[in-house]
């Protein structure tokens, strides 16, 4: 199967993430009306829902585009670099959002209960794609960095 092109797998990646990004934000226009209609009382958790939610519908934006250059040709692009750290930074805030809500539930609630163990894994999980997406960042930057001093010398 192709990668590259109109019929290769990038192209077909970013039509499923372009799917997800469009329910990601009807999930969050119709989830006030959901909450009305149901007895869940709001907490700071429902709260901080939002943010995370907002910060993972960017980061879909960028990979987004990421696979738009794969269907053009062209992935080794500065476009490309700028929008990996476009991503480790939305990550970046996604994990420190992680970690103010472990901070809420501990210092506030004081209720030391299985969801704090989802909230540390979370947290642990978007440190380390923010982590993977710097170094990506960096290598393309390198290859990009390699392609242009070829192309110069050919």
């Amino acid at each position: 199967m192709e990668i590259f092109g109109k019929r290769g797998l990038g192209n077909i990646l970013k039509i499923l993430l372009q799917f997800v990004l469009v329910l990601g934000i009807l999930i969050l226009i119709s989830f006030p009306i959901i909450l009305r209609f149901t007895n869940i009382s709001i907490n700071p958790n429902i709260i901080l829902f939002y943010p995370n939610a907002i910060c993972l519908l960017l980061i879909i934006y960028q990979f987004i585009g990421l696979f738009d250059s794969l269907k053009n040709n062209n992935p080794f692009c500065e476009n490309t670099v700028k929008r990996l750290k476009k991503s480790e930074k939305i990550s970046g805030v996604t994990s420190v959002i992680w970690f103010l809500d472990i901070l809420y539930e501990v210092i506030f609630v004081r209720n030391l209960n299985p969801y704090i163990l989802i909230l540390v894994f979370l947290f642990i999980l978007f440190v380390g794609v923010t982590i993977a997406l710097f170094l990506l960042a960096e290598l393309f930057n390198k290859a990009i960095e390699y392609k242009n001093e070829n192309d110069l010398t050919i």
